[in-house]
């Protein structure tokens, strides 16, 4: 586990669902499903089993009876100790870093799992991840269509009066062979691994975007979210293909 020191506010989060005939957990009809996104890298020795405990949770679509919606952001602050993750961005290092001072806690590390934007808990920690989850309050159904083409997915929602409206597209089934740094000599796969994040529509505001998708990607799915500037998700809608 790798952290970086030095930041500074705190909130808090919850969530019901109910189950469809094939057993599956799902949101209720007033209800989005709640976020949950990893803080991890293919250069910490500690963040592989967090990455397959997100796998875990995206397969099974719930933790502790409540649905959630995992998402995998890879941090490049491993990447000066011997192998640089391809999947990481610094933009999504300064997303965890907005999560740590609206939380109030003065490090970033990984793997750190973020619970609705308003807890922080050690990814790989089952038991952490259901507690948080359990006291997290639910996110609201957010209204957004999406149109998806080889090229592009197109997303029309309604942002909340008090929150803007980002999408995350993710690819599934990620495999790379690491031959550098804490983890080297392994395969390592992952999934809902974070390959845009972009903002559809500011607060109060209805909008419809077109999101550029690389066909390298294989992008697999994606989630739109409404996220007030104290970091807290409000509300939640998944964007299947």
């Amino acid at each position: 586990m790798r952290a970086l020191v030095g930041l500074g506010p705190a909130l808090c989060l919850g969530f019901l669902a109910c189950t469809r005939a094939d057993g599956e957990p799902r949101p209720t009809a007033a209800e989005g499903p709640l976020v949950v996104e990893l803080f991890t890298s293919q250069g910490c020795s500690s963040c592989p089993p967090a990455e397959r405990l997100l796998s875990r949770l995206a397969r099974d679509g719930a933790v502790a009876g409540r649905a959630v919606a995992p998402l995998a952001f890879h941090v490049d602050y491993w990447n000066d100790l011997g192998w640089a993750d391809p999947y990481s961005s610094p933009a999504w290092t300064e997303r965890q870093q907005q999560y740590a001072r609206a939380i109030g806690d003065d490090r970033v590390y990984t793997p750190e799992l973020v619970v609705g934007g308003s807890t922080g808990v050690l990814g790989s920690s089952l038991p952490a991840i259901s507690q948080a989850v359990q006291r997290a309050a639910p996110p609201a159904v957010l209204a957004a269509t999406a149109a998806w083409t080889r090229d592009a997915l197109t997303v029309t929602t309604t942002a909340p009066a008090d929150a803007e409206v980002w999408v995350a597209v993710w690819q599934d089934s990620t495999s790379t062979a690491v031959t550098r740094g804490e983890n080297a000599g392994e395969t390592l796969g992952g999934d809902r691994v974070v390959r845009r994040l972009e903002r559809i529509a500011t607060a109060g505001q209805r909008a419809t975007r077109a999101i550029a998708l690389d066909p390298g990607w294989r992008a697999s799915g994606a989630l739109a979210f409404a996220q007030r500037a104290d970091r807290r998700i409000v509300a939640s809608a998944l964007l299947r293909r």
